[in-house]
């Protein structure tokens, strides 16, 4: 998967940017409702960042390609 940084970024990586973006949204609409956040609000800050910021982290990177298995092939078939 070529991440957001490469020449042609792939469908898979913009669509990791955009839920992450998403996921930052839904949390900062659920502060703004909250005029003074509870536990149950904070648990939830701290699960959805760390899990938005890692979508960001990986789509600009990118996944690894997996390995071709050009052995497997059967020829003549």
């Amino acid at each position: 998967m070529n991440g957001l940084i490469s020449g042609a970024p792939s469908q898979q990586a913009v669509r990791m940017v955009l839920g992450g973006f998403l996921l930052q949204v839904v949390q900062s609409m659920l502060l703004l409702l909250a005029a003074a956040p509870g536990s149950n609000e904070r648990q939830l800050i701290w699960v959805l960042t760390p899990l938005a910021v890692a979508t960001l982290v990986l789509s600009l990177i990118g996944f690894p390609d997996p390995p071709a298995h050009h052995w497997r092939r059967r020829h003549g078939l």
